[in-house]
């Protein structure tokens, strides 16, 4: 190769000033309209005398000898490159599972790799049948770049692209409808989207019956026994009652599947599909939103700093069960911030546990008295009491100013200047309805209330509908509403449910609630029970049947609700029973009875105190609407003083 690379250069002179003499006669013998170009130009050349023929063999020979060289120095570049390109390839291909990096395979090795492409630019234009032997390097780089072993194998769809149901939302809300929707509809395919890692559950037991398992592994299980003895699981259902996501579309009759860990963060509601949190879609025909609420926490907790929130828990779902259940049996002190349902439901369930145990359980709250929102005075003071007796440490109308870290303790400071140290806190302050998707889909939000504001029938929009904690409905008896109960998300749920597959139902259902104080000590409620309401209690002396657990053992289950729901009252009468004489007052003492809450003189709200399965006698009331002169004559519909 460099041979010819050396005879090339000193031929190129020769060649480039003959080709120059040929093209000056060239245009001469034009430009005098001969018939023929002369092949030995007429000027005389530097190598002979004028009209020597041996003129023209040497030109002959020069170009000859160029041509020839030039095309075997072509010939012998293309074929060593070639080579190179194999062997390269080879190399390659012998490399076990190595991802082959793109760049080095269109470079030849070592100096010739910068030199090849100015050696070849000027043949190709001369020698274009070589053309196509270059071009397919780049095509046959391109499988070798993985090795095989490196070549990923196709994800498996992980859920549909279409539901014709779809419900937003894991709780008791979604699970109703998806019940409802497969009694009207068999055939129905329905999917669950929840961000949770759980199948549907219900949530009431996480902060009553769980606690109270002498089961060891209960926070496994999450097992559980009822009041009355039996055991049940938090699921509604098991995971064998579930359809796989992936074969929602392929089963023969349809039915429910559960798409768990993923989050829906955008509604496209003139295309009806909705957009997950990585980016996929799913469209849809039929939507249900019941996405709940999320905790709400303290201002002065949330600015406290990382040592402080990562000692704070919300209690919502079931890892907060499990996370708070660990704090306990491994921290000396826990403070509990509210003093409503759930506030004191923990408090008496971790009290107990304190009694076999150094844990220290402290409750405070701005109110006077235990559920001093819903509760009269006399009751919320009577209830604090009992939960003093399960060995929790009160602390009454206690406001935090701030709250810090010190000295690897909690630190509230309350604006009456008391401070309490702690090792762990659990905000119990309420609830706020999730309603991020209200922006996507261009959904009406209560300002009162919150939630998504529904028609009658929970219709938010065509083709969506809401129902449990984040549905604002319209109640014909005491207006705009917004309930945070587990048996307000079953009917509603199942209402919505079957208003999707076409019932066009009204929601006219007076959805009751309970809170259990440990197994002897519960309530019932419906309506509005406010305490800022003026209301007339009727109380009897309490028997041994008279708790909840009593009360499960009649009726079978401890999610009340679930069986009372059934059950209606068209003609409540008293008790053929002849009154009782009158129960002589017993001071600090309300062992059952029965709490009506007024407006305008007409009974808005209810609460059964320590009796059980009256329920549908109470909505009754509620629904007629009508004032009552004597509401001691109401309340013998009860039948309290039964024995």
């Amino acid at each position: 190769m460099w041979t010819c690379k050396n005879l090339w250069k000193k031929l190129a002179p020769l060649a480039r000033s003959s080709s120059t003499l040929c093209r000056q006669n060239a245009r001469g013998v034009l430009f005098n309209n001969e018939r023929r170009l002369p092949l030995v130009p007429q000027a005389h050349m530097s190598s002979g005398t004028p009209g020597s023929g041996g003129d023209n063999n040497l030109y002959y020979l020069l170009v000859g000898a160029t041509c020839v060289g030039g095309g075997f120095y072509a010939y012998r570049t293309i074929k060593g490159d070639k080579e190179r390109y194999q062997e390269r390839i080879n190399e390659i291909a012998s490399r076990p599972n190595k991802v082959v990096p793109e760049q080095p395979i269109t470079e030849a090795p070592g100096e010739q790799a910068a030199e090849t492409p100015q050696e070849i630019a000027p043949v190709t234009e001369d020698a274009p049948v070589e053309t196509p032997e270059v071009t397919p390097i780049v095509e046959a780089a391109e499988p070798a770049t993985v090795a095989p072993a490196e070549v990923p194998a196709p994800t498996p769809v992980e859920f549909p692209s279409h539901a014709p149901y779809l419900l937003i939302g894991g709780g008791t809300a979604s699970f109703a409808a998806a019940r409802s929707i497969r009694a009207r509809d068999p055939g129905a395919r329905v999917l669950i989207i929840t961000d949770e890692p759980d199948l549907p559950y219900m949530r009431p037991p996480l902060s009553k019956e769980l606690w109270f398992s002498d089961d060891p592994s209960v926070v496994d299980t999450l097992r559980f026994k009822q009041w009355n003895g039996k055991e049940r699981s938090i699921y509604f259902q098991p995971p064998s009652f579930y359809v796989s996501p992936q074969d929602l579309e392929k089963v023969e009759n349809g039915g429910v599947a559960v798409l768990t860990g993923k989050k829906v963060v955008h509604m496209d509601v003139r295309g009806n599909k909705v957009t997950l949190s990585d980016d996929t879609e799913i469209s849809y025909d039929k939507c249900l939103i019941a996405t709940g609420g999320i905790p709400r926490n303290l201002q002065v907790i949330e600015r406290a700093g990382e040592e402080v929130t990562k000692r704070t828990t919300l209690f919502r779902k079931v890892e907060d069960f499990k996370a708070l259940d660990k704090v306990s049996r491994d921290t000396k002190s826990i403070t509990i911030i509210g003093g409503g349902f759930l506030g004191s439901e923990l408090a008496c369930a971790l009290g107990r546990r304190s009694a076999d145990s150094d844990l220290e359980v402290i409750q405070m709250f701005p109110e006077k008295g235990n559920m001093g929102k819903v509760l009269p005075e006399y009751l919320s003071n009577w209830t604090t009491a009992k939960v003093k007796s399960e060995g929790v440490a009160v602390i009454t109308e206690a406001l935090v100013k701030a709250v810090s870290f010190k000295d690897g303790k909690v630190e509230i400071k309350l604006k009456d200047g008391r401070v309490v140290k702690t090792d762990h806190i659990v905000a119990a302050v309420g609830l706020e309805p999730s309603v991020e998707l209200a922006k996507s889909a261009g959904l009406e939000v209560d300002s009162d209330f919150g939630g998504f504001r529904v028609n009658a029938e929970l219709q938010a929009r065509s083709n969506i509908w809401v129902a449990g904690d984040a549905a604002c409905f319209y109640d014909i008896r005491l207006g705009r509403r917004r309930v945070e109960h587990h048996d307000h998300a079953v009917v509603s749920g199942r209402l919505a449910g079957e208003n999707m597959t076409g019932a066009n139902k009204p929601y006219w259902h007076q959805s009751m609630f309970w809170s259990d104080l440990g197994p002897d000590v519960g309530y019932e409620a419906i309506g509005i029970v406010d305490s800022s309401l003026p209301t007339v209690g009727v109380f009897a002396k309490a028997t041994a049947k008279d708790t909840p657990k009593a009360a499960t053992e009649k009726s079978g289950t401890g999610i009340r609700s679930e069986s009372e729901t059934e059950g209606t009252a068209n003609s409540p009468v008293a008790s053929s029973t002849p009154e009782p004489p009158p129960v002589p007052e017993q001071k600090d003492n309300y062992g059952k009875g029965v709490i009506f809450y007024l407006r305008d003189k007409v009974v808005v709200g209810i609460i059964l105190w320590n009796v059980f399965n009256r329920m549908p006698v109470a909505r009754k009331i509620i629904k007629d609407g009508e004032e009552h002169a004597d509401l001691n004559e109401v309340a013998k519909l009860f039948n309290i003083h039964d024995d």
